[in-house]
This record gives structure tokens, sequence and C-alpha cells, in this order.
């Protein structure tokens, strides 16, 4: 139930994405000493999971920004840079949809995130010579031949863009601010996940007000949740199969 809850299932492809290799991180928005607390702990999460922080003037994947108006600035954002966003779709790239984009640029919160990612042969090979996205430049269309229980293809995020309220997050210590971020940045989270029964960072921020009874960290079945989605089959049949299999491995399957 955690993991459906938790899970954000995306209309436009049947697997759920995650980052491949390496994690870049940009921070605008924070006093120097507090970014760079956040801009760490980032990779330092994606560390656990198998990934790799950025080397200096790397192009930057996670882009969190801190604003006194997430409500305009978001909106502001996503006229000024629609690429950003995948806002016009394009093949092989994949988001939650134009419903959950609205959403995303209508909805006040603490913080707010949207994804981007790419379809991939299940090999990692692009599918095709579009390289705007992260694909190989000049590659040859590819695809695996799937089966019941595999696909040929897999999901990597190419984007993600985290905005976060300085106003509606005051009071909640950086280190459990800096977690909640790291989570919704490194999985494609429900943003109304239903989560009060279970022990998850999602219970630090009820929409756009902070708790005052949110953990102060990532939680077992959080850090649970992220390494079985990173061990789970990358190109699974469906997304409700790796949900499963997601479900196992945290519950020791």
């Amino acid at each position: 139930a955690y993991v459906e809850q938790v899970t954000a299932i995306s209309p436009m492809a049947d697997q759920l994405p995650r980052w491949d290799s390496i994690i870049c991180t940009s921070i605008a928005g924070m006093p120097a000493r507090q970014g760079q607390f956040l801009a760490d702990r980032i990779p330092q999460r994606a560390a656990s999971l198998g990934l790799r922080p950025g080397g200096p003037g790397c192009r930057a994947n996670v882009a969190v920004f801190v604003t006194s108006d997430s409500d305009t600035f978001a909106r502001q954002l996503s006229e000024r840079d629609r690429d950003m966003f995948a806002y016009y779709q394009t093949n092989d790239v994949s988001t939650l949809g134009q419903t959950a984009l609205d959403d995303f640029l209508s909805t006040p919160r603490a913080v707010r995130w949207w994804h981007v990612s790419q379809t991939y042969g299940a090999d990692g090979i692009a599918l095709s010579g579009d390289s705007s996205m992260g694909g190989l430049s000049n590659a040859p269309s590819v695809r695996a031949t799937g089966t019941r229980l595999s696909g040929s293809t897999r999901e990597d995020f190419t984007q993600a863009i985290v905005i976060v309220d300085a106003r509606r997050v005051q009071g909640v210590q950086l280190a459990a601010l800096a977690d909640y971020v790291s989570f919704v940045a490194l999985a494609q989270v429900n943003a109304h996940a239903a989560t009060a029964e279970y022990p998850t960072i999602m219970n630090l921020f009820n929409g756009a007000q902070a708790s005052a009874s949110g953990p102060a960290a990532l939680t077992q079945w959080d850090q649970a949740y992220l390494d079985a989605l990173y061990k789970s089959e990358r190109n699974a049949s469906t997304q409700r199969q790796q949900q499963g299999e997601i479900a196992r491995r945290m519950n020791g399957g």
C-alpha cells in the first residue's frame, strides 16, 4: 500500500523511471552555506543507490530553486523554458502529462517537483539519433526483444526540477528539508500521496503546510523504497510489475 501511494504512474510510459549513473545538482536562491549543504546531501543519498556525483562544471540534471513565491516562480519558469519541462511532447520523452503539469503549476505547495524521462533500449542505447535529451549522437534506432516478464525498453530520468517555497518551509530543519528534496528528486513521487499512516519523509509537509511532527530524515521505509527501486528490474514489462518487485524487496523478498 505504501509503494502504491508513493509512486507516481506516468500515462506516457509503462515503466518506472530512475537515474542511470550521474547526478549533477544545481541550487539557486539559498545562502551559500545552506545551498552547499543541500547540494551535498542529494548526491550523498544518490551514492547509496549506486549513482555518482557529476564533476566540476557538469550539466545540472537536478535543479533546485528556492524562492519566496513558488506559485509565481513555477509559472514564470515554465513559460520561460518550456523545453526544461518537456512541454512539447517528442518521441521517447515522458512526463506525468499535461494534467499533472497543470497541478504542479497551480497547486500551492511547500515543495513541488517535476521529472522528465527518456525511453532507452533495455541495453541503455538511445532509440533514436536525437541527443537533445541525452541520447547518443547518430545512434541507430534500436529496440531489444521484450518478453512477458521483461520489456524491450527502460526509462531513465533526464531532468528533475524541485521548487521550494522559502516562506512555507520556515521552521523546518535543513537536514529534514534536504532529505525530502532528495527523495522527490531520486524517484517519481506522487504529490498527492496519502501517507499519514506510514513512516515516511513525505509527512514532513501537508501540501503547503509544514508538519510539526514530521520526520527529521529519510525513514527506513523511504530508504528501503529507494533501494528497492534502484535494484528492481529496469526493463520490467509494466510499472505494476515494478511496484510489486519493489514491495517484495522492501519485505526482504
